[in-house]
C-alpha cells in the first residue's frame, strides 16, 4: 500500500509569533497553540498538498536526521494536525464526509474504521412517507449500501407536497418501487407488507444493523410496538422516527435494547405528562397541515442522529425526545430516563 501524508484539510494555522504559531481545528473548536521549529514550519510548508509519506521524509532528510523527523511527524499525527493514511482506503465519493468524521477521531485508521461501519451496516426503514421518503435519501448520501424498505401504499398526488422522489407520472406506483429507482447506487430490498400483528416482519428485520419505523398506518404507537418486540427479540437498535404536526416536528428517540430504556417506558412518560389524557374524547384528529421543508428538516436531523449513533461520536437521542417549534425555532427536549453513554 501507498503511504500517504496530508495537513488535516480543515486545520487553519495562524502565526502569532515568529516561533508560534495558532493551529484551530474547526470541527473540535479548539484552538492549539504551539512553539515551533524549522522542522515543523517546513512540515508546513512542504504540505500544501497530499504527498507520498516516504518521498516527503526523503525530501526533510536533506536538511534534518530521520528519526527527528518521524518523531515530528508522529506528533503532529497525535495532535490531530497531520494525517498519514493509505492511499488504497481512501473513498473519493465520500471524501467530504471523511473528512467531517476525521475531526472527532484520533487517528485515521479510525475515521475510515468508523466510515467503513456506517457503510456496511444494513437499514430497515418501515414507512416510506413524509419522513421515511427523506429518511431513505439521507441514508443514502451518508453511505448506507443496504436498505430494505417497507411501505404497501401507492403514491397520491396528496403526498407530493412533502414526500421524496415522487412526482405526478408516478402517481399509482408503489413507493418502494419508485424510492429503489431513485437510488440505484445501493442495493435495495422491497417489501410492500402491511405492518400488523398479524403479519411476519422477521424477513425484514432479521440481519439488519439498525430498524427506522416511519410507519404511521394505523399509528406510530402501533407500529412501534409491533417492531420493538422484533427488536427485543433480536437485539437491534431503532429509531421511533420523528414526525410533525403543523409548525411542530418531533425528534423521536433511538432506543437501544437492554442499553436504554424501552419504548413502552417513552409512552407511559408522555402519558404522564399528557395533562389532557384523563379526558374524554369527543372527536379525534383526522389530518393536519404540513409542509415538506418540515419533514425534510425533521428527518435529515433523524439520519445525523442515525449517523452518530452508528459512529459513535457525539450525543445520542437515547432515553429523550425533542419538539422543534418550526415558527421560532424553539427546541424543547424531553428526557424519559437517565442519560446514556453508548
Amino acid at each position: 500500500m501507498s503511504k500517504q501524508i496530508k495537513l488535516k484539510p480543515s486545520t487553519y494555522i495562524l502565526r502569532e509569533e515568529e516561533d508560534k504559531y495558532k493551529f484551530i481545528l474547526t470541527g473540535s473548536r479548539k484552538i492549539l497553540t504551539y512553539k515551533v521549529d524549522s522542522l515543523v514550519k517546513d512540515v508546513i510548508g512542504l504540505l500544501k498538498e497530499t504527498r507520498n509519506y516516504s518521498d516527503f521524509v526523503k525530501k526533510l532528510s536533506i536538511k534534518y536526521h530521520q528519526p527527528n523527523i518521524e518523531s515530528c511527524l508522529s506528533t503532529m499525527e497525535s495532535q490531530g494536525l497531520i494525517r498519514i493514511f493509505n492511499q488504497e482506503e481512501t473513498d473519493p465519493k465520500f471524501r467530504r464526509q471523511i473528512e467531517f468524521l476525521d475531526e472527532f477521531t484520533s487517528s485515521y485508521d479510525e475515521t475510515l474504521r468508523l466510515h467503513n461501519k456506517v457503510k456496511n451496516s444494513k437499514i430497515a426503514i418501515f414507512g416510506l412517507g413524509g419522513i421515511g421518503s427523506w429518511i431513505s435519501n439521507g441514508l443514502a448520501q451518508i453511505g448506507i449500501k443496504k436498505l430494505r424498505i417497507c411501505d404497501p401504499d401507492k403514491i397520491e398526488i396528496s403526498n407530493l407536497n412533502r414526500q421524496l422522489f415522487f412526482s405526478e407520472k408516478d402517481i399509482g406506483k408503489y413507493k418502494v418501487d419508485v424510492i429503489q429507482e431513485h437510488l440505484p447506487d445501493i442495493l435495495i430490498e422491497t417489501y410492500k407488507t402491511f405492518i400488523s400483528r398479524e403479519e411476519n416482519l422477521e424477513n425484514i428485520i432479521r440481519g439488519t444493523d439498525f430498524i427506522v419505523n416511519c410507519a404511521d398506518s394505523p399509528s406510530v404507537q402501533e407500529t412501534s410496538k409491533i417492531i420493538d418486540n422484533y427488536a427485543t427479540k433480536f437485539n437491534i437498535p431503532y429509531l421511533v422516527s420523528g414526525g410533525y404536526n403543523l409548525h411542530l416536528g418531533m425528534i423521536g428517540p433511538i432506543i437501544v435494547p437492554g442499553k436504554t430504556l424501552t419504548f413502552q417506558d417513552f409512552l407511559e412518560y408522555q402519558k404522564k405528562n399528557d395533562k389532557l389524557s384523563n379526558l374524554e374524547k369527543i372527536k379525534d384528529i383526522q389530518t393536519t397541515g404540513n409542509l415538506g421543508p418540515i419533514a425534510g428538516a425533521v428527518a435529515n436531523i433523524q439520519v445525523m442522529e442515525i449517523f452518530k449513533y452508528l459512529t459513535g461520536k457525539g450525543k445520542v437521542n437515547l432515553n429523550k425526545f425533542g419538539e422543534i417549534d418550526f415558527m421560532d425555532f424553539s427546541i424543547t427536549w424531553n428526557q424519559f430516563g437517565p442519560e446514556v453513554n453508548l
